[in-house]
Parts: structure tokens; sequence; C-alpha cells
């Protein structure tokens, strides 16, 4: 999985962060000598340097274990008293279709916090297009962008169109807005299945393809380490294996690098100059296999 297809913004070129960050730290410690006992603040500076480096090199920002995956079935919408949607129907003839939810685990320093996050799902990589699985659905989502702005959270259903869909409240006559505190209570209506809607800048690839692609932007995604990827996978019957590869990048902001350090971190190679200037992203890949996941559950009568 190529950085440069997906819109990474740093290329590690199967470099790991830790010698990025080891040559930067190497880098800014010979440059003490370079700017000579007469500058009395490089000292001081270098140190703040080093210790900023040294501090980057403990963070962590890396996928769960392995994915969540549930098969969604005519039941998950029955029992719960909602409506079987019609495209469903008709589709589970050929296709299996599972709730999966991608773990994240992300910890930034201290007072630093990641800003950004670029995560990337490809779907039996290199198989034949159309036993592929796809991404039926996928949160976040950025068409809840605008309700987001308004609301402090959307509850989320499965609709009869089968996609996501508000399951906004019936507000009685005069009530501008939700309760406050109900409205920090999100979630997702169908079956089993819960997820936490979190406000943030969303881009994604489209919906409906063998690739997803998100990125994520915003301080309120990043507050709680609870953070989900989900896609609703839409398997053709005939495939007994599904394998994931998957791509993560997470990213600070440039600023933090403070005005004394980084007049230092200007010393440094083209490349590594690019690598803070991006944020100092921490990289993680990894290929699971759903396979023993796949349920063999015959086509629910509905």
């Amino acid at each position: 999985m190529a950085p440069e297809t997906f819109g990474f913004d740093f290329n590690f070129e199967q470099q790991d962060r830790t010698a990025l960050l080891h040559e930067a730290d190497q880098v800014i410690r010979g440059l003490t000598q370079e700017l000579g006992p007469g500058n009395r603040s490089a000292p001081v500076e270098e140190a703040a340097a080093t210790r900023l480096l040294k501090q980057l090199d403990q963070e962590v920002a890396h996928f769960g274990e392995h994915p969540d995956v549930l098969q969604l079935t005519a039941k998950d919408f029955t029992e719960h008293g909602l409506g079987v949607p019609v495209q469903f129907t008709d589709l589970q003839h050929d296709y299996s279709f599972y709730w999966m939810r991608i773990p994240l685990v992300l910890k930034a320093l201290d007072g630093q916090p990641f800003v950004r996050l670029k995560c990337a799902l490809e779907f039996n990589p290199g198989g034949d297009a159309h036993l592929r699985p796809r991404a039926r659905m996928i949160l976040p989502d950025r068409k809840f962008k605008t309700l987001l702005e308004v609301n402090d959270s959307v509850e989320l259903r499965i609709g009869e169109n089968f996609e996501f869909e508000p399951n906004l409240p019936k507000l009685p006559i005069g009530t501008a807005s939700v309760n406050a505190k109900a409205a920090a209570q999100l979630g997702l209506v169908a079956g089993p299945f819960n997820y936490r809607l979190r406000r943030a800048q969303v881009d994604h690839s489209p919906a409906g393809s063998a690739t997803v692609f998100w990125s994520l932007e915003g301080s309120e995604f990043f507050q709680e380490n609870d953070q989900d990827l989900i896609v609703v996978l839409q398997i053709p019957r005939e495939v007994k294996q599904v394998k994931i590869a998957a791509a993560m990048q997470a990213y600070h902001s440039f600023r933090l690098l403070s005005a004394s350090i980084g007049e230092l971190f200007s010393y440094l190679s083209r490349r590594l100059t690019n690598f803070f200037q991006v944020g100092a992203p921490v990289e993680h890949t990894t290929v699971w296999d759903i396979s023993p996941n796949l349920s063999p559950r015959e086509i629910d009568s509905v």
C-alpha cells in the first residue's frame, strides 16, 4: 500500500520513524559546536530540542489487534423495531453484509495532541475485481458535517435506502435544540451495533469501492482514546477469504516546534524538514485476515 497512492503526507520509503528522529537528534547535537561557545542559548535550545525528539519517539499510533466483525442480518433490524431495507433484502441473495469496527490506539505527547489522521483500507488486494469485498457504508461520513455543525451529537440508523441516516428526535414545539445532556450521548440504531460519532472535519473516498480512505481533522476527534472507524462490508457469497491491508498516519500541528528550537530544525536536511513540517507523522501498517469471522449463515427469511 504505497503512501502516495492514498494521499498520505509523508513517504517513509521503508525508513523507520525512530531512525528519522535519531538522525535529527544527531544533527541538532552537533549544532552546538558549530554555533560556537559565544551563543549562550544554544545548549538550552539543544536540550529542549533533543528532549522533544525523545518524547516524540514514545508516542503511539497504531491499529488495534483485530477488527470486530459481526454479520448484519434481517433480525438485526426486526428485533429492534426497524424495517428491513428493501435493498438489503434484494442484495442478500448474492452478498453477505458485515459490520466491521476498526479500532485505533492513539497516544500523543501531553499538551501536543494529534490533530489529523489519515487512514486507508484495501480489501483483498490484487484479487479479481468482481469478487472483491466493497465498503457499502462507512463512518465517519462527511455527509453528516452540516448536522454536526449545529448539534453536539447525531444519532444514526440504517434507513430504508440501506444507508446511514440521522435518527433525529422529535422535539416539542418551541424547543430549539436537543438537551445538552442527551446530546452528549452519541450512537447508532441498528441492532447490537454502537458507534460514537464525533465532530470533525471529514474527507473520504466514495463508498462502494474495494478501498477506503479517510482524512480526519479536529481536536474533538482526538479527545478520548476510543476513536473507531466503521465499514459495512458487502461481500460476494462465493468469497470465503477476506484480507484487509490497512495503513495510517497520525500528524501533529507544525506548531509543536517553538520559535526558539524551530531555528535549530531549520538546519536539517530537506527530507527531515519535510517530515516535521507535515506534522512528524506516526505511521502504522498491518494486514488482517477476517476469514474466520465470516459466518456461513443461510439467507435470512424476512
